[in-house]
């Protein structure tokens, strides 16, 4: 699943760094004002680091400052590693208004990486993405009002100082979280604490961070950074919660912050445990999903319901579905779904986003575009020919591992590996290279065996393709072609280009905090689900 992605990007939203001096945010000084290296620990252990710096130079005969973090994270992953180097940078004017922005992600072992460069002017922010020598866009979006930058979130900060007790809110604007809205902020000023910086003793001011992200379902997401900032605007710590891994940013020496990693192991401790096996042949299972403990930032009640995923009955803090598997009485045109309910037609607005080419989903790439020809065949019948590029997708992906940090169709299609959000990507750029609508699925599904456990619920990504008037599930990486009853699904994603927040929600950012019963349904143990690269077919399951 694509907990890797959001990952990264949390931790860009965590790490703005303040000058080591006290300087006049109104007029700052001209050059590099800060330059600043940090440790990324993950669960106590060192997994990367920040190189954040923020300058003052002319350009076009204007002042602009510019913020640019580097960051490199490595993870593991059911014993296996990955590693993602991040570039964030944008350029503002000197009292904080936006200019222009950009990103780049490198991931595994294909070069280049995807960069997307965005620029404002006439209150439109205009965005292209670049992989592989290709662009794609120019697409144009309203940019959103108040939006304040990395310079400009910092600046108002400075200028309301740190009493303690003070509360307001500020409108962030960070195009790779959502480049059509802002993500408002929650700010709190708490109270001086002496932190421990690698054996140096440092007296900084507590204040709390919230950002609330909305997706295109309209799910809510709250998620907390608490920073340490010294008198003069230097933040030395930070640190939030992301699923049930503590992570911090810590102030360091640039050796530091170099020296080598100690990868955190991340996916076996979000796996969410079952009491009784589950027979994935079933034709329906009724499941409950409840909380570990109360927690306020999880709402249940926003899990959605798809053709296959009806909910019986919902709260904030429990619900119970019925999942049913499709059957061939519920293929036909203008059939009822497997939960019974009449299909929905799309809007055109609808149709043009699950048909659109994006960053992840580029079936323009003439690579992509010929494995789509290649799948296809003579094949026109909707549904034929959404199961016969399951089938492609499962066997073109050969090296099925947990190596791949979140690759694109573009990448997966020249490197031939990577694990369910890999094979989901591109199965769902290859079904609108095909004229069919598709979109993505970030849920859990079911493991008989995984990574050394048994009967445990796993992070998950599959593609949805929109035939016959309803949205049916395949899932490549499994193989399955008719998704089974063992998938739940959390969220839903265009996979296009306007940012992470689309495809997240508080179920599925703190997916570790779920309980699962089985209601209903025959019990019987599935298929075991390699925990690294497998010695089986190439249709073998292969999880994230």
């Amino acid at each position: 699943m694509n907990t890797w992605r959001m990952l990264r990007t949390l931790l860009v939203l965590a790490s703005v760094a303040g000058p080591v001096a006290a300087i006049d945010v109104d007029n700052p000084p001209a050059g590099t004002f800060v330059d600043e290296w940090y440790v990324v620990r993950i669960e106590g252990k060192k997994s990367g680091h920040a190189h954040i710096t923020m300058k003052r130079s002319q350009k076009a005969g204007s002042d602009v400052i510019t913020s640019r973090t580097d960051m490199v994270i490595e993870i593991s992953r059911a014993g296996q590693g990955a590693a993602v180097r991040v570039i964030e940078q944008s350029e503002e004017t000197v009292d904080g208004k936006p200019l222009q922005f950009m990103n780049t992600t490198r991931l595994g072992a294909l070069p280049g990486g995807i960069t997307t460069r965005g620029t404002v002017a006439d209150g439109k922010v205009t965005v292209t993405t670049a992989q592989f020598g290709q662009e794609i866009g120019p697409r144009v979006y309203n940019l959103p009002e108040g939006a304040m930058m990395n310079w400009a979130v910092y600046r108002e900060q400075i200028k309301r100082g740190l009493k303690p007790g003070d509360k307001y809110k500020l409108s962030s604007y960070v195009p790779s979280v959502s480049v059509d809205r802002v993500i408002p902020m929650s700010v709190e000023i708490m109270e001086p604490e002496t932190i421990d910086l690698f054996g140096r003793k440092v007296r900084a001011v507590k204040t709390s961070q919230t950002i609330h992200i909305t997706n295109m379902l309209g799910q809510k997401s709250d998620i907390e950074t608490i920073s340490w900032m010294t008198d003069d605007g230097n933040i030395v710590r930070s640190q939030m919660m992301v699923a049930k891994w503590k992570i911090e940013i810590l102030a360091a020496s640039k050796s530091v912050a170099l020296s080598p990693n100690e990868p955190t192991e991340l996916m076996t401790d979000a796996l969410i445990p079952v009491s009784k096996p589950i027979d994935g042949q079933s034709p329906r299972i009724t499941y409950r999903l409840s909380l570990k403990d109360k927690v306020d930032r999880i709402r249940l009640s926003e899990i959605p319901e798809t053709d296959m995923q009806r909910v019986l009955r919902r709260s904030n803090s429990e619900l119970e579905m019925v999942v049913t598997r499709r059957t061939p009485e519920s293929d036909g045109p203008d059939s009822r779904t497997p939960g019974g309910t009449p299909v929905r037609r799309l809007t055109a607005e609808e149709k043009a986003r699950y048909l659109t080419s994006s960053s992840v989903v580029n079936f323009k790439d003439p690579a992509v575009a010929d494995l789509a020809r290649q799948a296809a065949g003579a094949e026109k019948d909707p549904l034929q020919l959404a199961e016969r590029l399951c089938r492609f997708v499962s066997d073109y992906v050969e090296d099925k591992n947990l190596n791949v940090g979140f690759a694109t169709a573009s990448e997966t299609a020249r490197s031939k590996e990577g694990d369910c959000t890999e094979h989901g990507v591109l199965l769902a750029a290859l079904g609108r290279a095909a004229g069919i609508p598709t979109r993505v699925v970030t849920g859990i599904v079911y493991a008989g065996h995984f990574a050394g456990r048994e009967g445990v619920f796993v992070g998950h990504l599959w593609t949805q393709f929109y035939v016959n008037g309803r949205w049916i599930d395949l899932d490549p990486a499994l193989g399955q072609t008719v998704a089974d009853p063992t998938h739940i699904a959390l969220s839903l994603s265009d996979a296009g280009d306007s940012g992470i927040a689309d495809m997240v929600s508080s179920v599925w950012l703190n997916m570790g905090e779920l309980k699962i019963e089985v209601l209903d349904g025959p019990t019987r143990k599935v298929s075991s689900l390699p925990a690294g690269p497998p010695t089986v077919p190439a249709s073998a399951p292969a999880l994230r």
